[in-house]
């Protein structure tokens, strides 16, 4: 399997643990400000009932980022080997390591890591289409393109 099959692979399995860990959290706040209004009555109990509630909310919203990233990744093709730094691909800068995917940040396999970003990113969008080779200039400093995969 292709390094960036695997890798591919293990970042969309890591974005599914987060998942399901955001969504246990999710359930249990649920269930704590639920029994908290059993025994409660008052004030205390409303503003408790609403600050769960904005916890929910942030809870909902980290998860509908993190379903959406599952999705932008199941759509692109690890198999795909690129010539040039497009979405999709993976390139080496200096000693960095990126993965053009999904705007994750870094993540670490086989002991080295990764840094996985979106096709947004001002850095992405200054390298793309460069080849082996290639320099830009971005931010006041010359980014050479080492390796493209």
């Amino acid at each position: 399997m292709s390094l960036k099959t695997r890798l591919h692979q293990h970042l969309i399995s890591t974005l599914q643990k987060r998942i399901a860990y955001l969504t246990d959290q999710r359930s249990q706040l649920n269930i704590d400000s639920t029994q908290s209004g059993k025994a409660s009555a008052g004030d205390k109990h409303e503003v408790g009932i609403a600050m769960a509630q904005l916890e929910i909310e942030k809870l909902d919203q980290q998860l509908n980022n993190l379903k959406s990233q599952v999705l932008a990744l199941k759509q692109l093709d690890p198999t795909q080997n690129a010539t040039q730094i497009l979405k999709g691909s993976i390139f080496e800068i200096d000693n960095n390591t990126y993965y053009c995917c999904v705007p994750f940040g870094q993540i670490e396999l086989d002991g080295k890591k990764y840094f996985c970003l979106s096709a947004e990113a001002p850095l992405f969008e200054a390298l793309r289409g460069k080849k082996q080779n290639q320099s830009v200039l971005f931010n006041g400093r010359l980014w050479t393109v080492n390796q493209v995969y």
